[in-house]
C-alpha cells in the first residue's frame, strides 16, 4: 500500500516539477515593440537580448535562460507583426535540417474562431521557441492556416 502511495505522490508532483524547472520546447509572448514582423535565430544569449529588446524579461520568465546550453540549441524568434493579439496562435511547425548544415523552421500564424474569447491584450504576437542548434543559414517559412475542409 505504501509503494502505490508513493508511486501516486511523485505521479502527481511531477507536472509541478517540469513547471518549477520550466521545461517547455515553445512560448508566446505579447511585445510591446513596435509591430514589425521578424524572424530570427539567436545562437547566443546576447543576440536573445538584442532581438527582444524590452521583452527580454518576458522570456526570462518562460525559461531559465542560465541553463540554456547554446552549444546544442538555439532560440528562434518570430514577431507576427500585428498590432493586436486579440485570437492570435503563433506555432512552430517544424524545423526541417538539411545536409549543408542550413535548416528551414516552418511556422504558422492562426486567427482566433470560436469558443471563448481570450484576453484583448495590445501588443505584437511574438514566438520565442527553443529549438537544437543550427550552425549554418536559416531560412524561415509562413505556413498559412486554413479553415478545415467542409466547414
Amino acid at each position: 500500500m505504501k509503494k502505490i502511495l508513493v508511486l501516486f505522490a511523485i505521479t502527481l508532483a511531477m507536472p509541478a516539477l517540469a513547471r518549477s524547472i520550466k521545461l517547455r520546447s515553445s512560448g508566446q509572448i505579447i511585445s510591446q515593440t513596435a509591430p514589425k514582423p521578424a524572424a530570427l535565430a539567436c545562437q547566443g544569449l546576447a543576440e536573445l537580448r538584442a532581438a527582444l529588446g524590452a521583452d527580454f524579461a518576458a522570456a526570462q520568465k518562460l525559461w531559465l535562460l542560465e541553463k540554456i546550453d547554446f552549444k546544442k540549441q538555439m532560440f528562434v524568434v518570430i514577431r507576427s507583426g500585428h498590432g493586436n493579439s486579440f485570437g492570435v496562435q503563433l506555432s512552430l511547425l517544424k524545423v526541417s535540417h538539411a545536409k549543408d548544415g542550413s535548416a528551414t523552421i516552418y511556422w504558422q500564424y492562426k486567427p482566433y474562431f470560436g469558443g471563448a474569447a481570450p484576453p484583448n491584450q495590445p501588443g505584437n504576437p511574438t514566438l520565442i521557441a527553443l529549438v537544437n542548434r543550427v550552425d549554418g543559414p536559416v531560412k524561415f517559412k509562413r505556413k498559412n492556416w486554413q479553415y478545415p475542409k467542409g466547414l
